[in-house]
C-alpha cells in the first residue's frame, strides 16, 4: 500500500498507540463486539521496584453509564493485587494504557484521583482509567500477562504486559 504525498506520513509509535487504545479502549465497552483478533496489539513495559499500577484507559460509546464491576489479573507471576480502582479522566480517552510507579509521594489510585470501583461508573460518550496496582511478592521478577475488566455484560482482556524488576537496563 502506498502512502498519499499529499498526507503527512503517521510514526510507527502513533500507529501502535492508536491501536492500543482500540484495544483497551473499544473492547470493554457494554454491547460492543471489540476489535478483530488483528488488531490486539501488546503494550508492555517495565517497572524498577516493587510496586507498580497499570491504569487501562476506557470509553463509555453505549447510551448508558457504564460500570466497571471488577478489574483482574489475567496471568502473573511474583505479583499481589494490592488495590484496584476507577479514575473518571477526559485524558483516559486516548490514552491505552498508563504505566505508574511514582516512587515518591503518590502512587497507585492517589496518582489517578481514583476511588472504588463500585463509587463510580463512566457515562455516556466519558473516559475513565481503569487501574489496578501490584507489588512484588518476593526477591524475584514479578510480571503481568494481561489485565481482565469486567462489566455486568462481559469479560474483556486487555493484552497488557507489565515487568516488576531491580533494573529495567
Amino acid at each position: 500500500m502506498r502512502r498519499d504525498p499529499t498526507r503527512p506520513a503517521r510514526p510507527r509509535a502513533s500507529r501502535a498507540i492508536a491501536v492500543g487504545a482500540a484495544v483497551a479502549a473499544v473492547a470493554v465497552l457494554g454491547g460492543c463486539s471489540g476489535p478483530p483478533p488483528d488488531q490486539n496489539a501488546e503494550l508492555s513495559g517495565c517497572l524498577v521496584g516493587d510496586r507498580g499500577t497499570l491504569a487501562l484507559g476506557v470509553t463509555n460509546s453505549a447510551g448508558e453509564p457504564l460500570a466497571i464491576t471488577g478489574i483482574e489479573l489475567a496471568e502473573s507471576e511474583g505479583v499481589a493485587v494490592v488495590d484496584r480502582f476507577i479514575a473518571i479522566d477526559p485524558e483516559a480517552r486516548a490514552t491505552p494504557v498508563l504505566f505508574d510507579a511514582a516512587p515518591s509521594g503518590s502512587s497507585g489510585r492517589d496518582a489517578f484521583d481514583g476511588v472504588d470501583l463500585a463509587d463510580a461508573s463512566i457515562e455516556p460518550g466519558a473516559a475513565a482509567f481503569v487501574g489496578i496496582e501490584v507489588e512484588r511478592t518476593g526477591a524475584a521478577e514479578g510480571f503481568v500477562n494481561g489485565v481482565v475488566i469486567t462489566t455486568a455484560e462481559r469479560e474483556t482482556i486487555a493484552p497488557v504486559r507489565l515487568s516488576l524488576l531491580d533494573d529495567c537496563g
